[in-house]
């Protein structure tokens, strides 16, 4: 009987081991880190194969680009669960062949981190991973970055078990992330995902402790800042970024479709490259900066966030299963980034006109810039670029999912609320989308036109099989006559001219004559020279205060025949300066135009009412287009 009983425990036991281990179980001690290297300790989900292959990430979603995170790797080791060690065998840059039979109860390896150079990595500058995808793992400041997908990776067929990954550390840091996260300790953390794709998506820092966090909406949105040398603050940070995540709420139709956000903000004094940015994630963004002031620092968050932010709609609440399901080792790219990065980086414009975070005239400059970047780029199949971005031909394209991609969410916008008379925008069909879709249900590429012409109408299908996934250019004078918006692609005009001389303010704010090079007719008559510091035109000063009011005054009221004159102090053959007094004629001068835009003088009701319906909130009862 004793014998039986003790089977029976044992069958007991092996049964609940195997229980615990349906799942990946990672130890990973901050602690242990020597020459820029981290251990980590996978006990992976229990498996009867013969063999397994361990892989780690080739490419990671939002990058678009090879990172080969198993170039980082080394020593890495099997053992059973006596500790026996295993056959191993590296089959490429990021898969291992592991001995297993039911075997397997442990892998250990060791990772560099990303930013620093080892063996020949770092020998060409190109050669880095892009910082906010990357890893840092520096323990003379006690700051460390973890990308997780860059130090953990998964058994091939069982990416989708879900993973604890326990970090042991520093009682004197503390590990900001969006990650469901338990503390067992002041030096233990339990980080929580439901599968790799979800721990791949969400980053750790872990640094002495500046983290702020306030309720947007629905939501509790976390500023979590690295500063070296104490230069700006999360609280600071916060500061810059509050009134913009409000207003991003708004847009949104008040409430998020994530109940948690946190901007991970890492900065450094020194650094092995010129590159600096950041990488989105569903529930958070990751800053990589060199460390400045606040108004730098806040200046250049903020820019970011608007973009980064509108991510928790799409890819999170709206994506293909090219993405929901995402392959690290082979992937293949979804058609449509016009919809993750275009629409994003529109919405992140439209937002703040919107909702009065800038003026009408800031948001048309950023459209005609976006129609001037995305004029060097060729007119070729934006479903088809995307589907092969990581082509060479194709991934040198990329940037233009910013520029033409963001122009494609404005022609969007302006198709539904001109067919819809004003009553169905695209913030209400992306709503419309995520309620169809949402974080665990993904779309069908070749299907998703489809899907949005039953929503909307069948004037938005010809213009995304014209325009998106034909190669014809996209209907600009068009679109934006609908809203009084006069566009010129290409041609002249004239207009009173000041010299065509460099001007530049000096540090005691005082306007230079700094180049002459390429000075004209006008200039020369009045005899502007380099280092003049001009004092006033016409009478008017030119001190800082009044600037912009006095050129604004010599452009728009100055006639040509009529005189102007100009004082400047100009240095001696001392060296010392001396007041002027320089006069001309003015006369009007001929110049390019390209990608001209304004708001007609005259527009007609229609098209004012669509206007204001598209710059001002509340202007509509947005519904669902009828059948």
């Amino acid at each position: 009987m004793k014998r039986v009983l003790a089977v029976l425990f044992t069958l007991s036991v092996l049964m609940t081991h195997a229980h615990e281990r349906s799942g990946y179980s990672i130890s990973i001690d901050l602690g242990s880190v020597k020459d820029d290297q981290l251990n980590v300790s996978v006990v992976p989900p229990v498996s009867n194969d013969d063999f397994v292959e361990y892989h780690m990430a080739k490419v990671v979603p939002g990058t678009y680009d090879e990172s080969n995170f198993g170039t980082f790797v080394n020593r890495l080791k099997a053992y059973d669960i006596d500790g026996a060690e295993l056959s191993v065998e590296r089959l490429d840059t990021n898969r291992w062949k592991i001995q297993n039979g039911g075997r397997l109860n442990k892998i250990n390896y060791w990772v560099h981190d990303t930013f620093d150079r080892f063996g020949n990595y770092g020998e060409d500058m190109e050669d880095f991973i892009f910082e906010p995808n990357g890893t840092n793992f520096d323990k003379f400041r006690n700051a460390y970055l973890i990308n997780t997908f860059g130090v953990v990776g998964y058994v091939n067929g069982m990416k989708d078990k879900p993973y604890e990954l326990k970090i042991s550390h520093s009682p004197r840091i503390y590990g900001a992330s969006a990650l469901d996260r338990t503390s067992l300790s002041d030096t233990v953390d339990i980080f929580k995902a439901d599968d790799f794709n979800f721990l791949a998506d969400g980053p750790i820092m872990y640094t002495v402790p500046d983290t702020v966090t306030r309720e947007i909406a629905n939501a509790k949105v976390m500023v979590s800042s690295y500063s070296p040398n104490n230069m700006v603050s999360a609280e600071q940070i916060m500061d810059k970024i509050y009134d913009l995540m409000v207003a991003q709420a708004s847009y949104l139709g008040g409430k998020l479709p994530v109940d948690r956000y946190s901007y991970l903000i890492y900065m450094v004094e020194d650094k092995e490259t010129p590159y600096f940015g950041a990488l989105e994630h569903s529930y958070s963004t990751l800053f990589y900066l060199f460390e400045n002031n606040i108004d730098y620092i806040g200046k250049y968050v903020r820019d970011i966030a608007a973009h980064e932010f509108f991510h928790i709609v799409t890819p999170l609440n709206i994506h293909s299963k090219e993405i929901g399901d995402f392959d690290f080792i082979n992937p293949k790219m979804s058609k449509h980034l016009w919809l993750y990065e275009g629409v994003t980086e529109y919405s992140s414009m439209h937002v703040q006109v919107k909702y009065g975070l800038y003026n009408v005239g800031t948001f048309i400059e950023e459209i005609r810039q976006k129609l001037y970047e995305s004029s060097m780029y060729p007119d070729v199949s934006f479903t088809y670029m995307s589907e092969h971005i990581l082509e060479p031909k194709y991934e040198a394209m990329y940037q233009n999912v910013y520029a033409k991609g963001a122009l494609i969410g404005l022609c969007m916008d302006l198709y539904l609320l001109k067919y819809s008379n004003g009553t169905y925008d695209l913030q209400h069909l992306m709503r419309d989308l995520a309620k169809m879709f949402g974080k665990d249900q993904s779309f069908e590429d070749d299907e998703l036109f489809n899907i949005i012409e039953k929503l909307t109408y069948p004037e938005v299908r010809a213009f995304l099989d014209q325009h998106v996934a034909g190669d014809k250019p996209l209907p600009m004078k068009e679109v934006l006559s609908w809203v009084g918006i006069n566009y010129i692609e290409d041609g002249q005009e004239s207009e009173i001219t000041f010299g065509n001389v460099g001007l530049q303010q000096n540090d005691d704010d005082q306007l230079i004559v700094t180049d002459i090079s390429d000075m004209d007719a006008f200039g020369r008559k009045i005899g502007f020279k380099t280092g003049d510091i001009i004092v006033s035109v016409n009478g008017k000063s030119t001190d800082s205060e009044s600037l912009y009011e006095t050129l604004d005054h010599y452009f728009s009221t100055t006639l040509p025949g009529e005189k102007v004159a100009i004082e400047v102090l100009r240095a001696n053959k001392r060296g010392k300066l001396k007041p002027k007094k320089l006069k001309a004629k003015a006369f009007k001068t001929t110049r390019r135009i390209s990608y001209e835009l304004e708001i007609a003088d005259e527009i007609s009701d229609n098209e004012r009412n669509l206007l204001l319906t598209w710059l001002t909130p509340n202007r509509s009862n947005l519904s669902a287009p009828s059948d």
